[in-house]
């Protein structure tokens, strides 16, 4: 799983419903992005909004769904 912001790509540990948890996360404002899973060969993609930004020293980033 990963995480496309800002022109990072970035790794993703954990999903959850409102949350993601990154692998190494770094200082990011609030922006859109695009989160990207694979799961049997097949990939699966679509936006999300990170309402708060990322904050390296924050476990969980909160996002909330576009559309």
């Amino acid at each position: 799983m990963q995480l496309s912001v800002n022109g990072h790509v970035l790794s993703i540990a954990q999903l959850g419903p409102d949350f993601i948890m990154l692998d190494d996360p770094p200082d990011q404002p609030p922006s859109d992005g695009e989160i990207a899973v694979w799961i049997d060969g097949y990939e699966r993609r679509w936006n999300v909004h990170l309402p708060d930004g990322i904050r390296a020293d924050q476990d969980e980033t909160r996002i909330s769904y576009d559309g």
